[in-house]
């Protein structure tokens, strides 16, 4: 057998190559199925054979090695994947006629270039949980949702594949310099299923892609523009409330009948939407089943009005309207804001966000001061420095360059000293005092409302500076509203621990429950304006949702766009297939994202009784766990 890397003749039934260690079994880099030597085709799909190189092989080992240990943990644990299949967001990167470029460098010197070129754009690859598939030539894929599941992959993807370009054209930069040619990459991504293999302890990891998941990111390329981003439908449908897009219209693809229609992503919105629910299809409902809980919302803003300090905990499942809930809470506030007027800030948690110093802590902040993500450095120095110019006139530089500094802008050379004297606990410490004075001075002003949403996603030191802030709420007539899911082993719940401790009877909790059964039928009528529709329909929807809001929604859609419920005039009525839907990709990217953190023997019994049935009683599934250890 000829040594695709060498060209070394090897014994048959060699496994390696003898002269170079090359693996001598070659693989479809489409749907991995073995190849025989010298095959030019898949014999199970049909694909192209392109070979893997000693180069890339060995590239791909370094890139491996370079991720960060969280992430190299959580893929290998994902040891019992094999045949698992999971809805993946692929990101396909390259760079533009690099045909041209390797002959005009040379191949030793276009190796060194491209090796630095993934060394640079990997990390952001990483930084967002997605793992290197496989790498040929200049070409890179990454998976967003396999070995590793998150609830928001297609986001993630989207945000890596921008900071992707972002940190190629600083390399072009360097690369025209050095050699004076134009070097340049396009990012291209699709949602999709593939049924994932063995991880080893390499980090390397097979699949077989369901359908042309793997292949269309790739062949996007040729309707990406240099240094842009592109995304096909079934991504744009997940990330279109957070990202500017423009639509590129369909486009016929190699290997597929009907056109694909395309999105150029330009970057992220200055006030981005919810990614969940059923707004984007154009169907809305007012809140249901959530009356108790807001008008205690409002007996709270009302006691702040009155000048006293207050807390309030929302706890919830994912998907049972806490962000909903704090939607309608402040359009009630707006609505009758001649009776409680208060001032209104709001920071997020990151699900990618618990390795990033004070993340949530800054878009508070920014959120504080009136300065959106989107806002240049320049832009958020000048609101910072106005807002501390009128709060504290000639004392502002006590405060200003400490919340710059938290910020990450640029000081003055005297500010900028006068921290670097600091060490990192009292630099902390300044950071409390600032943010401090800063809401002490707000809220004599006016009422300060103050929300931590996703707050099971906060960073330690967020969460640190945050309970060192608490006893504001005894204080002043501000309302700190921390909104988090039950997760006690996060770091964001020594917040909550903390303000429990702290606040005592100040602190106010509300747990949402699932929603009954008669609020989960009027919530589907309410979405579908339905007068007629089968009950067999409704039955469908209320028994795959469960009581959960987001589930109800999310059914809803999904039955919409495969025509399992279309609308016949002003009613909707049942289409084919209504009683075989399967679970939303939304809703099994959430529920593997839960999965995937659970303990190995946990989940194995999860698998066990999910082939056992929806329900069963507890001594069948006892009983095979049983017969399995005694087998």
């Amino acid at each position: 057998m000829k040594c695709a890397s060498c060209q070394t003749d090897n014994p048959v039934g060699a496994r390696f190559c003898l002269n170079c260690g090359s693996a001598l079994a070659s693989r479809c880099t489409n749907c991995q199925t073995e190849l025989p030597a010298g095959a030019r085709f898949c014999m199970q799909c049909g694909q192209p054979v392109r070979t893997v190189s000693a180069a890339d092989d060995a590239r791909l080992t370094r890139l491996a090695a370079a991720a960060p240990v969280p992430l190299a943990e959580k893929v290998r644990a994902a040891v019992d994947l094999t045949g698992e299949r999971r809805v993946v967001t692929v990101l396909f990167a390259d760079v533009v006629a690099s045909t041209a470029l390797a002959e005009e460098l040379g191949a030793e010197t276009w190796m060194a270039v491209m090796n630095q070129a993934f060394d640079r754009i990997t990390p952001a690859i990483y930084h967002y949980e997605g793992t290197i598939a496989r790498l040929v030539g200049d070409g890179l894929w990454a998976f967003f949702g396999a070995p590793v599941a998150h609830e928001d992959d297609p986001v993630r993807g989207v945000r890596a594949a921008l900071d992707l370009i972002r940190a190629a054209e600083g390399y072009g930069a360097q690369v025209r310099e050095r050699f004076g040619v134009e070097f340049a990459m396009r990012a291209c991504l699709h949602t999709g299923s593939v049924v994932v293999g063995a991880v080893g302890a390499d980090l390397r990891y097979e699949y077989t892609a369901m359908g042309p998941t793997v292949n269309l990111a790739a062949r996007l390329k040729f309707s990406a523009e240099p240094m842009s981003v592109v995304i096909t439908e079934n991504t744009y449908r997940f990330v279109a409330p957070i990202f500017e897009t423009h639509d590129l219209g369909p486009i016929d693809v190699k290997g597929i009948d009907e056109p694909v229609r395309i999105h150029r992503v330009d970057g992220l919105k200055a006030e981005p939407g919810r990614v969940r629910g059923l707004a984007v299809a154009g169907l809305e409902s007012p809140m249901v089943g959530r009356d108790a809980e807001l008008a205690a919302l409002v007996q709270l803003c009302e006691a702040v009005q009155a000048g006293l300090g207050r807390a309030v905990l929302i706890l919830g499942e994912p998907g049972l309207g806490k962000t909903r809930l704090i939607a309608e809470w402040r359009n009630v506030l707006q609505r009758q804001g001649r009776y409680i007027s208060a001032r209104w800030a709001q920071g997020h948690g990151l699900s990618y966000g618990q390795g990033l110093a004070y993340h949530l802590l800054i878009d508070l902040l920014r959120s504080i001061i009136g300065a959106p993500e989107s806002a240049s450095e320049a832009e958020t120095r000048a609101i910072l420095r106005s807002l501390s110019g009128e709060l504290w006139g000639a004392e502002a530089e006590e405060v200003y360059p400490y919340l710059a500094h938290l910020l990450s802008l640029k000081l003055e050379p005297e500010e900028s000293a006068r921290l670097q004297v600091l060490d990192p606990q009292a630099l902390q410490t300044q950071y409390v005092t600032a943010l401090r004075r800063l809401l002490q001075s707000l809220s004599s002003q006016q009422p300060l409302v103050l929300v931590l949403e996703d707050l099971h996603w906060a960073d330690p030191s967020s969460a640190e500076l945050l309970i060192r802030l608490l006893p504001l709420a005894s204080t002043s007539p501000l309302l700190f509203c921390m909104v988090t899911r039950p997760e006690r082993d996060a770091p964001g719940w020594k917040l909550v621990t903390n303000a429990r401790e702290i606040l005592g009877g100040s602190l106010t909790e509300i747990a949402l429950q699932a929603l009954s059964e008669g609020d989960s039928r009027q919530l589907v009528a309410n979405l579908l304006q339905i007068e007629a529709l089968p009950d067999d329909v409704r039955s469908v929807i209320l028994r795959k949702a469960e009581g959960n809001p987001f589930f109800v929604e999310e059914v809803i859609r999904m039955l919409i766009d495969r025509g399992a419920i279309v609308r016949k005039g002003s009613d909707w009525v049942a289409g084919t297939g209504i009683r075989d839907v399967e679970i939303p990709d939304t809703l099994q990217s959430l529920l593997l994202a839960r999965i995937d953190r659970l303990p190995e023997d946990v989940k194995h019994t999860l698998r066990v009784a999910a082939v056992i049935g929806r329900q069963f009683p507890v001594r069948v599934l006892a009983e095979v766990l049983d017969g399995e250890a005694s087998g």
